[in-house]
């Protein structure tokens, strides 16, 4: 069970705990209302013995009521501040259990001694107001961290396995490392794995964001919570539980949730300070009052000072407005490694990218073909595809998709035999066939003229990569590949530079290649740079412009992304390990970094006016409790909608952090 399970099984007893408090609460309220009434027809004449007997009876109903609350309500907080106590730690919970025990302690002593004015029905007030802050609190960060909730349930309860010949149905937390499980069509998969045997098109979209199934067959790796939609499968389980992919994803997820940040840290040292200055005051408070009032008017002095001081929005105010945010950035699949990323990411002023499997698809694809000589275009590609096919070279997957977009048949080759690294050779009606880089070409002694040497200057200039296609002895096509720019690349950088950010991208490729890269993508482009000359890159851009995030693929750029003051690793998928990358992108949009640092952006303007709310209402609402004119009750319901107001302003974030900040 994750924490946040845990959590909401305890949120929902609160919440019958203050329910059931509610119900006794009312009877205490409307007992007391006699009280009061009692009290003036004393005032007004009437007869005392009578109204002596009645009011003896209302108070003992009162503590009749009153007691259950106060174990309901009151002993969670008292066993809190114990605890804390033990730890020599000054808690807000120490200010509520002062102020409740008066209120209670003095009410009992009226009830016992027979007469004098009760206080019951403040205590439980207060004790309820208190409760439903705490509840309130409890449901915002279960709103907050409810992605971790969405993966645990992507674990299904029961899985099928394959023991010894004999098919078992077990629990899903019973599955091992070496299990044989088996998968039907609609099955989430339980544990990371290698396909033995099926064929079925997997949902992948937990940990890689692409929505697009991907065909697995025997051999294929398979992770946690991915779907299987239309084959069976038989896997045999590599990671499970924890140490599977779902498993990580959920406990980053869980850390980040637990992590605490500078704000959060300043924050807790402050609300530490606040309790002892909290209570001299009130007691400071209770005796002036009760010098000019008297002790009954003392003590309700001293309550409303406890109380309306009691730091609960200031400990809410940081805390709460990052669970939003992780949940929210978890939802798209954004994960952060630590509490202070979200306040390093809003403070970032550059931002420098790799090109190579960044804004770039990392597999190359056919970006020209230039037909050379008198075999037909169809033919040359038909040809082409049918060598390719018998490689799996990403330049010859590139071949077949450039075919079959164009609706090429494929043709059959004879004796097809691969060169490894130059290319592959086999045999048509034609003659023999070649398709590889040009060493391969002049290896088979065949001829390389004026024509040709021109097509591949000009792809060199351009720093495309080449394979020759030559039939019966000739040069008859050439393809040029490269990699293509992902297509919210541009978007992506255009984004970042209207929300203020300086924008570079960093490569080893030529100076050619990056200079074409720039034009397109309206970016300076520094090109030719090696892994040192990046970090020297990162520190000039830290130098002009502020704090630097590096965005690449984690790899390698991984001293680069280790370099910068934010590192963002795109398409980590199901490889959590790059420890070098705060933020992790598990899908591979790089549109998603403008975003995250809005959001960012906007959760650090959120705590700061969430800080602004606490200290400007602990601080009036203390100058008014030392005043005596303050009810306790009154100052619980205060505390209660300042608590509320940083939740409201921190669940604001939740629906809409994709506008501009």
């Amino acid at each position: 069970m994750t924490h946040a399970q845990g959590e909401a099984g305890q949120v929902n007893w609160m919440l019958t705990r203050l329910g059931v408090a509610v119900f006794l609460s009312m009877s205490v309220m409307m007992l007391s209302m006699y009280l009061y009434r009692q009290q003036g027809l004393v005032e007004d004449g009437a007869p005392s013995e009578v109204a002596t007997l009645l009011a003896d009876l209302m108070r003992y109903a009162c503590l009749l009521f009153a007691t259950p609350v106060l174990f309901m309500l009151g002993v969670p907080i008292l066993s809190s501040a114990v605890d804390q106590a033990r730890q020599h730690i000054w808690s807000t919970d120490a200010l509520v259990v002062l102020g409740v025990a008066a209120a209670f302690i003095y009410s009992f002593a009226s009830t016992f001694r027979g007469g004098g004015d009760t206080y019951f029905e403040t205590g439980c007030a207060i004790l309820i107001f208190l409760t439903l802050g705490r509840w309130l609190e409890a449901r915002g960060r279960l709103r907050a961290s409810g992605e971790i909730g969405s993966l645990a349930s992507l674990t299904p309860e029961r899985v099928t396995l394959n023991r010894d010949g004999e098919l078992r149905v077990v629990p899903a937390a019973d599955v091992r490392p070496g299990d044989l499980l088996v998968l039907a069509a609609g099955d989430r998969i339980p544990a990371d794995g290698r396909i033995e045997s099926g064929r079925a098109h997997v949902d992948e979209q937990i940990v890689s964001g692409e929505s697009r199934p991907v065909v697995k067959e025997p051999g294929d790796a398979v992770v946690s919570g991915s779907l299987n939609l239309d084959g069976a499968l038989w896997v045999r389980a590599t990671a499970t539980g924890s140490d599977s992919t779902l498993g990580r994803l959920a406990a980053l997820l869980d850390d980040a949730l637990r992590s605490k940040g500078r704000f959060e840290r300043l924050t807790e040292r402050l609300a530490g300070a606040f309790v002892p200055v909290t209570i001299a005051l009130a007691i400071t408070a209770g005796a002036l009052v009760s010098r000019r009032e008297g002790t009954a008017a003392g003590l309700m002095a001293s309550l409303a000072v406890l109380l309306i001081a009691c730091p609960c929005a200031l400990g809410l105010a940081t805390p709460l407005a990052v669970w939003v945010a992780l949940g929210r950035l978890a939802s798209r699949r954004v994960l952060l490694r630590g509490g202070e990323a979200l306040e390093a990411l809003a403070g970032v002023r550059a931002v420098c990218f790799d090109k190579t499997g960044t804004l770039t698809s990392g597999a190359p694809q056919v970006v020209a073909f230039d037909l050379v000589g008198t075999v037909p275009e169809t033919d040359a590609l038909a040809i082409a595809a049918g060598l390719a096919a018998t490689s799996r070279h990403v330049l010859s997957r590139a071949i077949c998709a450039y075919a079959v977009e164009r609706g090429v048949q494929v043709r059959s080759i004879e004796a097809p035999r691969t060169e490894p690294g130059r290319g592959v050779l086999g045999s048509t009606v034609e003659g023999e066939v070649v398709l590889g880089n040009i060493a391969l070409i002049r290896e088979r002694g065949i001829p390389v003229d004026t024509q040709v040497e021109g097509i591949l200057l000009r792809h060199a200039a351009a720093d495309y990569t080449v394979s020759l296609l030559a039939v019966a002895g000739r040069v008859s096509g050439i393809f040029a590949f490269s990699e293509t720019l992902r297509p919210t690349a541009r978007e992506a950088l255009a984004a970042l530079r209207r929300d203020g950010l300086a924008t570079v991208v960093l490569t080893g490729d030529s100076a050619a290649r990056g200079a074409s890269i720039a034009s397109v993508l309206g970016v300076p482009v520094r090109s030719e740079l090696s892994p040192a000359d990046k970090l020297a890159a990162i520190a000039a851009m830290r130098a002009s412009s502020g704090a630097v995030a590096m965005v690449g693929d984690g790899l390698n750029d991984a001293p680069a992304l280790a370099a910068a003051d934010v590192g963002i690793a795109l398409g980590c998928g199901a490889d959590l390990t790059r420890e070098t990358a705060t933020v992790c992108l598990l899908g591979d949009d790089p549109s998603l970094v403008p975003w995250l640092i809005r959001v960012a952006r906007r959760t650090v303007r959120t705590i700061r006016m969430n800080l602004f709310w606490a200290f400007s209402y602990n601080l009036v609402g203390v100058g008014l409790a030392m005043t005596g004119r303050l009810s306790p009750v009154f100052a619980a319901g205060a505390m209660v909608a300042s608590s509320l107001l940083v939740v409201a302003n921190s669940l604001r974030l939740q629906p809409d952090t994709e506008s501009r900040a």
